[in-house]
Order: structure tokens, then sequence, then C-alpha cells
């Protein structure tokens, strides 16, 4: 926090809020009419600034002043992300601008959870170099102590959600990434998700975020691809080896076509789970990829198989908790979270409760 003779600014909340408006730099010096030079030292708080300028900013970037005064510890990426982004063909200005908007709605949310009592999540660590790289046994593990009955998972957001995640619906825009995860102190893991995707997708996906939580809290060795990891204990968290190998013999499309409902992961994930399990030999393999392709299914499932909706709860839970139980207005929800009341609508929605008030 930079004290100044005139008015107190957070410089890392006026960086936050240009780039999650996908402003540069020199871009919002010239909007409001400072040398590039002088926002640079304004972002680096080596310069104290008026309330005039402070008004400047915040009209820019449409913040409301409170905004710019928060003290909050502000958080980078965590280890995932840091390895996963070096495969995505993502421009950095439009990271910058999505982990900008991650940082602030996890700030807002930890704001919203300091009036509301909720379970301590109950995750766990465990690192995949002490089971020989076993992730398949993890998983296991895993499905066994959230007690997730044989078979197909019916619902894997409710999983997350009652072992003590919050799942939040994020607009990635055209940025291709289908989920990021945050876990910092004070906060339960927030999985924010890319729900312009087909259900199976985002199955998958929340599960592969699952096993970032559980395996991946310090770097790996050199040679160890945890993106790999992560989509290895999906695999088997969705569908066990031992559950599904007597169904995956004499796979064809059809086939296919009627364990994707039962299971509920795509045609795709079942194939390649029947490859890696050695179900079906080599050429039945490319016979079969040949023949997804050709029928448009490595792209695009048929839409008369895609899965239930699976909605997140949580989030919305809490909104309704400070509405319903302590009478907070949309304006008192947009006062306490530093936004306008527009972009806070704009943002959150509200359902039903089923969390405790603090008292």
């Amino acid at each position: 926090m930079q004290l100044t003779n005139s008015v107190n600014y957070n410089s890392q909340l006026v960086v936050l809020g240009r780039e999650s408006r996908s402003i540069s730099q020199s871009e919002l010096a010239k909007k409001i009419g400072f040398t590039q030079g002088k926002l640079s030292k304004i972002e680096n708080g080596l310069i104290s600034i008026t309330q005039e300028e402070l008004d400047k900013i915040s009209k820019a970037l449409n913040y409301p002043n409170n905004f710019f005064q928060r003290e909050e510890k502000i958080y980078g990426i965590g280890l995932s992300e840091f390895f996963h982004r070096k495969k995505q063909a993502v421009p950095q200005r439009q990271l910058n601008t999505v982990y900008a908007r991650l940082e602030l709605r996890r700030m807002e949310i930890q704001t919203l959870l300091r009036s509301v009592d909720i379970d301590e999540p109950t995750f766990f660590h465990m690192d995949p170099e002490k089971y020989d790289g076993d992730v398949e046994k993890i998983a296991q593990i895993v499905r066994a102590t959230f007690r997730i009955p044989n078979g197909p998972i019916q619902n894997v957001i409710d999983v997350l959600e009652d072992a003590g995640a919050i799942v939040i619906p994020f607009d990635f825009e055209d940025a291709n990434i289908d989920a990021i995860h945050l876990w910092n102190p004070g906060v339960p893991p927030l999985i924010f998700t890319n729900f312009n995707r087909t259900m199976d997708r985002i199955r998958f996906t929340l599960c592969h975020e699952l096993g970032h939580i559980i395996m991946h809290r310090k770097p790996p060795s050199e040679d160890v691809d945890i993106e790999e990891q992560a989509d290895r204990f999906s695999s088997e968290f969705l569908m066990p080896k031992n559950e599904i190998s007597h169904s995956l013999g004499g796979i064809t499309l059809p086939k296919l076509a009627a364990l994707k409902p039962y299971w509920k992961v795509s045609m795709n994930a079942l194939l390649k789970r029947a490859v890696d399990l050695n179900k079906i030999t080599e050429r039945q393999s490319r016979y079969l990829w040949t023949q997804m392709g050709k029928s448009g299914y490595r792209t695009r499932e048929p839409i008369e198989l895609d899965l239930p909706f699976e909605k997140p709860s949580m989030l919305e839970e809490i909104l309704q908790i400070h509405q319903s139980d302590l009478s907070y207005s949309y304006k008192d929800l947009s006062n306490v979270t530093s936004l306008t009341e527009a972009e806070f609508q704009n943002i959150y929605s509200v359902g039903k409760p089923r969390i405790r008030l603090i008292k």
C-alpha cells in the first residue's frame, strides 16, 4: 500500500484493474492524459496521486474509487497453471487479462466468505513421486476417500463442492482455456470453469483440475508432465480400470455411443481409455479413430448424446445468504466487492441457500 500526501491507493490494483480491462499502460495513460512514465510510476507505487487523479483512473477503468484502495494481498497464478501455460497458444496480453480477472474474482469471493460458515475443504495432498508415478492408484484412493460408489460418477460438480471446492462459471472469452483453479490462503479451492463446452468435456476438465489439486503442490521432476498426469487421474477417476474394462471389448462406434450416457464421458474419452487399457489392437484403434473423424465426432459428438447439465450451487448460495439472511441489497454487495452495481449483477447470480450464517 502506497501512503501519499494526497490519497491512499494500492498500486497493484491499478495494474490489475487496467489488465482486467485489457488496456495497455500506454493506452490508459493516453486516455487519462498522463505520460506513460507517470502511470508506470503510479503502478509501481513510486509517486503519490491526488483525488482528482484517482478519479480519472477510476472513471477510465470503470471501477469505483474504493477498488483501488483495497488492502488485500495479491496473488499470482498457481503451479499447475504455470506449467500448463507453456502449452497454451494464447497471447500474453490475453492471458494477463484472464489472470487479472481471476484474481479479482478471488478477492471478491474471499470478501463474501467472511460472513458465511462453510466446512473446511477435505482435499489432501498425494505426491505421485511417493507412489512411483502410479497416478491411477491415487485416483482410486481419492474415490474411496470421497466415498464415491462403484460405477460412473453421477454429478462431478456435486462431488467437488461437497469436498469443499467452489466451481465458478467463468468467461474466458475466446481464449482456448477450459479451466483454471486457484487455492490461496483463506479461500477454498476455486475452480473457474469454461461452461461454453459440452458437459462431458466439462466433467473431464473438472476431474483434471482435481488431479492438480491433489497431486501438484510442488515443482515436479524435470521429466514429469503434470498435464499428462492430471489427464490420467481424470480418466481413472471417471472410468476406473477395474470397473470399465469388461465394457471396452469389441468396441464399435455404436457401442461407444451406448456407453457414453452411462459413463457420462465422451466417446473420444472412452475410445482412448480402451486404447490405454489395451482392450483393442493398434489396427482397431486406427480404424475407429478414422471412423470417428469421418463422422465428425472428433470435434462434435452427436447432439442427442449430450449429457445433462450439472449446475454449480455454492457461489449462488453464498450470495443468497447475503441477500436473504444478511439483508444485503445489490448496492451493498457491489460496495463490499468494490464493483459497480451493474458489473456486480452482470458477474454474479443468486440461488437457494444451503450454507450457514456465522453467529
